[in-house]
């Protein structure tokens, strides 16, 4: 076996592993604490690490991508390996860098390392292309695909006219084809997301083209809202995911977690999950792309007082103030009933509603729907620290169940029993006393404990009829607070014909 047979397999190796070394995952780390797949559109590339962290940190990720697709090359002419081996190392480099193993297979899109690749085979010919990527991605399009297609294009046509070997004039295509195919999974993630789905592919070429200032107010909301995903998707309700913090890393709320596994840890391990809201980035870029299609937006977040992305909303709508009109609304309830609050103002804003009309229907909805939940531990409300009396009601007794609900943001205990059973059956009670029976709205809730939530949905609809009711279960960043085996409900007490 001769060196090139023996050093290429290695290279392409190497350069695998040396492009999963996420560079925008690491600084942004490093600079912040927090995981750049959280922020902003959760790219981790050098756009999207300048936008939700700052130009600084973004000219580090950019040099280190540069150089993870230009150091395969520079190694395969230092060893004496062959121009398609260090093509190989390149396009390998760009996998990492997309699919990163040591960061669960969640990158960039590589367009950087491709770059640096062909900066050490043609430097001077991509040094003149560069100009017109620029132009295209930042100036003409806002978009990174089309940049890509016409500055690579251009460098192929060049290679080829100054009579460069093929395998690197064609290097471009090569690299191009590569990014293309890692994109996929985004790809099809973006048509799942989209609403307007003829108008995607365009707007991936080009997302200044697209009409702006749409006829209906945006709804958006956090997963806190704990609404399923099919009613968000026949609602128009947009949902941005908290953040899970794990010891094995970070999870978008109810979007990359298996909530069956979650709670088995939290069960059986002395697991104690942090969280933390979306950034302001994630926000603004959310804001960008609905600027297009929508005049203005609304946006309703569980109450300040037990997390952030009140803030962080607040914050990215005077940031997009210029562009579009945003209103955030601190709803002061959480879980399903926050997502009755955004219903309410979905269900407005498609009548096409006016903004001050949304919002009226959404001060109405506050001021008609509740939640109320039995928990089946303490230990995660005592050691998140949001309820200050919670470590008092675990010295109160040995074992109890506590009943709680929201009331104008905080959370208040209206009840305990020696079992859960009865505590269900306390629950019962005071929403007899508590409810009105006539057109109500009911979404029943639960973490990890589907058939206790059954059997109340059966209880409940019998005793209320509900005019419209779903089981759902309450999101992973909840449960990272309450615990595993919570079961509860939410209402909506609707208007009736002579309200």
């Amino acid at each position: 076996m001769n060196m090139a047979e023996l050093f290429c397999p290695l290279l392409i190796i190497g350069s695998y592993l040396l492009g999963s070394a996420s560079s925008a995952i690491l600084v942004t780390y490093l600079w912040t604490g927090k995981d750049i797949r959280t922020l902003g559109n959760q790219n981790a590339g050098t756009a999207n690490v300048a936008r939700s962290v700052g130009l600084k940190p973004a000219i580090l990720v950019a040099v280190a991508d540069f150089s993870k697709g230009a150091i395969p090359v520079i190694l395969a002419r230092l060893f004496g390996l062959t121009d398609v081996c260090a093509l190989a190392g390149a396009v390998a480099a760009v996998i990492g860098h997309s699919f990163p193993i040591y960061f669960r297979f969640r990158g960039g899109k590589g367009l950087a390392a491709s770059i640096g690749a062909l900066l050490v085979f043609t430097p001077l010919e991509t040094l003149l292309v560069l100009p017109v990527l620029g132009l295209v991605y930042l100036v003409i399009t806002g978009s990174a695909v089309t940049g890509a297609l016409v500055s690579l294009a251009l460098l192929i046509g060049l290679n080829l006219w100054l009579g460069h070997p093929l395998v690197i004039a064609l290097a471009p295509l090569v690299l191009l084809v590569t990014m293309g195919l890692c994109a996929i999974p985004q790809a099809i993630y973006d048509w799942h997301q989209r609403e307007n789905k003829r108008s995607l592919f365009a707007y991936w070429l080009s997302p200044k083209d697209q009409v702006s200032g749409g006829k209906t107010i945006a709804v958006l909301t956090d997963s806190l809202a704990s609404l399923p995903t099919e009613i968000c998707t026949q609602e128009k309700v947009h949902t941005i995911p908290l953040v899970l913090i794990l010891p094995d890393g970070t999870y978008r709320d109810g979007v990359d977690i298996d909530p069956r596994q979650y709670y088995r840890l939290l069960r059986e391990e002395k697991l104690m999950p942090k969280t933390s809201a979306p950034s302001p980035g994630e926000f603004l870029t959310l804001y960008e792309r609905l600027a297009k299609t929508h005049k203005a937006g609304v946006v309703i977040t569980a109450p300040k007082e037990l997390t952030q992305t009140w803030d962080s909303a607040k914050l990215a709508g005077e940031m997009a103030s210029n562009q579009f009109v945003v209103q955030v609304i601190d709803s002061r309830v959480a879980g399903p009933a926050q997502g009755f609050v955004a219903l309410a103002a979905a269900r407005a804003a498609a009548s096409n509603a006016e903004l001050e009309a949304v919002l009226q229907v959404i001060q109405a909805a506050q001021e008609n729907v509740g939640l109320v939940v039995v928990l089946d531990t303490l230990k995660f409300l005592a050691e998140g620290g949001r309820v200050a009396e919670a470590r008092q009601w675990i010295k109160s007794a040995l074992r109890v169940y506590p009943i709680l609900c929201i009331i104008r943001g905080q959370i208040r205990l209206i009840g305990m029993a020696r079992t859960k059973a009865k505590a269900i059956e306390r629950m019962i009670q005071w929403l007899r006393t508590t409810l009105k029976k006539s057109k109500v709205a009911l979404a029943f809730c639960h973490t990890d404990a589907f058939v206790e939530a059954a059997a109340l949905e059966k209880k409940l609809t019998a005793l209320f009829h509900p005019v419209e009711s779903f089981v759902t279960e309450l999101t992973p960043v909840i449960g990272a607070h309450t615990g595993p085996g919570v079961v509860g409900v939410a209402w909506w007490m609707l208007p009736t014909a002579n309200q």
